[in-house]
């Protein structure tokens, strides 16, 4: 087991600043030695993403952060790390979308051998937002692949993806700029309301399941218009 909470160790290893700050900030890293931590990848409320080195390949290493894992385990009874990957999987499984999904691995740490984590393909990409603002726009591939992902998503009666315009990658394939989805903990609000409201509006058909994921995508298409004035 490498532990990584001792910020003498990691100076010692060569670390950066941001790789200690991370780690601190998740109250320390308890990790598998084949596991090995390069750089710090993005950073959010639930969790800090990290490239890492697992056995010789490159991929993305989802560490979650201790408050929030007592607070799924507590209001939803699930293990965030387990649900992000069943939803990760569940996508996965559809043909249309693997171009469009980052592929699962394994989580790590559910026993309490390690930190929580989650591996994942690590997805060479840029914000979406940051694509649109430097080119004038979102391609029009891009926004045919916002329109798949969630026809097909609902097909499948999975819903509340995280599209957030500031928040998913897009990467080029074969030339061709495609979004990717990589982010899978949020619980969906169409099986777990957030107020009564909402609730109720769900049950009486007021608000479809894909609202919030239709919203999305009028957001990436009147970013895209914005950025194209």
């Amino acid at each position: 087991m490498v532990f990584l909470n001792n910020l003498d160790k990691l100076k010692g290893l060569g670390f950066m600043d941001t790789l200690q700050s991370a780690a601190k900030e998740l109250g320390g890293l308890r990790l598998p030695p084949e596991l090995e931590p390069l750089e710090v990848a993005g950073s959010g409320k639930r969790s800090i993403t990290f490239r890492a080195n697992y056995r010789g390949e490159i991929l993305a290493m989802k560490v979650y952060r201790p408050e929030v894992i007592d607070a799924y385990r507590k209001k939803h009874d699930v293990n965030i790390g387990v649900f992000e990957m069943s939803r990760n999987r569940a996508l996965r499984k559809i043909p249309e979308l693997l171009p469009y999904v980052a592929k699962p691995m394994a989580v790590m740490g559910h026993d309490g051998s390690s930190s929580l984590l989650f591996l994942q393909e690590f997805v060479d990409g840029v914000i979406l937002k940051e694509l649109a603002e430097k080119n004038n726009g979102l391609p029009e591939s891009v926004l045919e692949a916002g329109e798949t992902i969630v026809l097909e998503a609902e097909l499948h009666d999975i819903h509340d993806l995280d599209l957030g315009y500031d928040r998913i990658l897009v990467r080029k394939i074969k030339g061709v700029w495609l979004p990717v989805l990589s982010d899978f903990n949020e619980m969906p609000r169409s099986e777990k309301p957030s107020n009564p409201f909402s609730a109720l509006a769900l049950k009486t058909g007021l608000r479809k399941k894909t609202h919030g994921d239709r919203r999305n995508l009028q957001q990436w298409r009147d970013f895209s218009a914005q950025c194209a004035r």
